[in-house]
């Protein structure tokens, strides 16, 4: 790590280009991390095809991450650069349509009764009471879920970071830093999103966590959780879900 450090100090101070490369070379593996937890999700398709583009583009966002790091900050290089490594990946991967229209639409039937319960009980709705809301057994609820695993392509970031910068991403929201929330306390849409987070059931919250702030895998968070990966993917995509409906409700 000393070496790196020193490397590091070298590039910002002389802009040493031996130094750049030296740097880009120690974090390529972090890259293929991201890029492997993203690819996850996807389908076959996507995830056969376009696999080696989106290393690429993983690559780009890490050169970006080196060229904007500060390093007298107090911040892991390695969370400054997996927010723009995934952020470059989405950005590429917004381009393919990788829900087919049917499942769109029953994305939007499950937001619109997330929308609907959380107006009448003043709260978020728990399963039950949407898969009632939604007239379908836990089973097809559960399926559906883990189907359209893929609309957690529009993530968290999503939600603030592309109209006001990184630092106001909701993944900011999630991370257990002391102080993290009293930043965001003077915009009512930040507080009513935090609200939300805060809300969330307790393994919701601590898969949020281990996924955006621990940077786990599905299969390591089910591990620790002693719960499946595909368990663990369907709770990962229902709170992404409730998150959307509540973000649209807000805009509107």
């Amino acid at each position: 790590m000393d070496k790196i450090n020193e490397i590091w100090q070298k590039y910002k101070k002389d802009k040493d280009e031996k130094a750049r490369e030296e740097i880009i070379n120690y974090y390529l593996p972090l890259v293929k991390y991201q890029v492997e937890k993203i690819v996850a999700y996807l389908p076959d398709d996507v995830r056969n095809n376009e696999k080696e583009d989106l290393n690429i583009e993983g690559i780009i966002g890490l050169i970006e991450a080196i060229e904007r790091f500060d390093i007298n900050r107090n911040i892991k290089f390695e969370t400054f650069a997996s927010k723009r490594i995934r952020g470059a990946i989405y950005d590429t991967l917004r381009k393919y349509d990788i829900l087919p229209r049917s499942l769109r639409h029953k994305v939007k039937t499950i937001e619109r009764a997330y929308q609907k319960l959380e107006s009448e009980l003043g709260r978020q709705a728990n399963d039950n009471e949407i898969i009632k809301e939604l007239k379908m057994t836990k089973e097809e609820f559960y399926d559906i879920l883990f189907k359209v695993k893929g609309i957690v392509l529009v993530p968290l970031e999503d939600a603030i970071i592309n109209s006001e910068g990184e630092e106001k991403g909701l993944i900011n929201l999630i991370g257990k830093e002391d102080g993290i929330l009293e930043k965001f306390e003077d915009d009512e849409k930040k507080k009513i999103l935090i609200d939300f987070i805060e809300k969330l059931e307790k393994e919701e919250r601590i898969i949020l966590e281990m996924y955006y702030w621990d940077s786990l895998t599905l299969k390591e968070i089910g591990k620790a959780l002693n719960i499946s990966e595909s368990r663990v993917c369907q709770i990962h995509t229902k709170i992404i879900l409730k998150l959307r409906s509540k973000f649209y409700k807000i805009e509107k």
